[in-house]
């Protein structure tokens, strides 16, 4: 089993984000498909005729904050990788979304520079898939329900402990807890079992729940996957 610090996973991403290698689908501009999934559901709601504020918590390079911004939502977004968070600033001034859009450099593993109840949803997109301890994911997890305003949302899209990559992955280079690895970079990722995410998120409502079929590709290979996507709702302010 294998091991690695916070301040390793911070540099391996920040190095990514510098110079793109492996994670391309990270450098692009292109929104989340889990994200536009869950615009739709906001709209079908009737919530996007409402001036709508949210966050993105490891947002990277800022693909859904600004995409959110475009669609007349008041953003932030943050990343413990300055880098990626220098290019999110850089490309929201470019798509004209400056004014609906707030980068920060933050640590999610550290209390958040957010007053509680601020935010009409929160978005993880792969964020706690990345933090590399129990510890970490549960405060980021607990921050996020801070933030977030009574009956917002949390919406959540991470990698599923059946997607066909990360069981080979699992295989060829276990971290040190279920269902996690040390990927070829050197990073670590985490993925989930409904259970581990019921656990995680526990304390608020699920209001809506997939698993999202998909097909990706890495080095060359296509893998089937099964990502989760939920929608809680945070239901008191406590």
């Amino acid at each position: 089993m294998k091991t690695i610090s916070h301040k390793q996973q911070q540099e391996i991403w920040d190095k990514e984000h510098t110079t793109p290698q492996v994670l391309l689908q990270m450098d692009s501009s292109d929104p989340s498909s889990g994200v536009i999934k869950y615009w739709e559901w906001l709209t079908k709601k009737g919530e996007t005729k409402k001036a709508l504020t949210g966050l993105e918590m490891g947002c990277g390079k800022g693909r859904s904050v600004i995409w959110l911004a475009g669609h007349g939502v008041t953003m932030s977004g943050f990343d413990f990788s300055p880098k990626a968070i220098e290019v999110a600033r850089d490309r929201a001034k470019k798509a004209g979304v400056q004014d609906k859009t707030r980068f920060l450099i933050q640590d999610a593993t550290v209390t958040w520079n957010f007053p509680s109840n601020t935010f009409d949803f929160v978005v993880d997109c792969f964020a706690t898939t990345d933090i590399e301890s129990k510890e970490g994911r549960k405060f980021a997890v607990s921050e996020m329900k801070r933030v977030v305003k009574p009956n917002g949302y949390i919406l959540v899209y991470v990698m599923s402990s059946d997607d066909e990559y990360h069981k080979e992955m699992i295989k060829k280079s276990p971290a040190n807890e279920k269902n996690a690895f040390l990927h070829t970079t050197g990073k670590f990722e985490k993925v989930f079992d409904r259970v581990e995410l019921l656990e995680l998120y526990d304390g608020l409502e699920i209001i809506d729940e997939e698993r999202v079929p998909k097909t990706a590709t890495f080095s060359g290979k296509d893998y089937r996957c099964n990502h989760h996507w939920i929608v809680f709702r945070k239901i008191t302010d406590s």
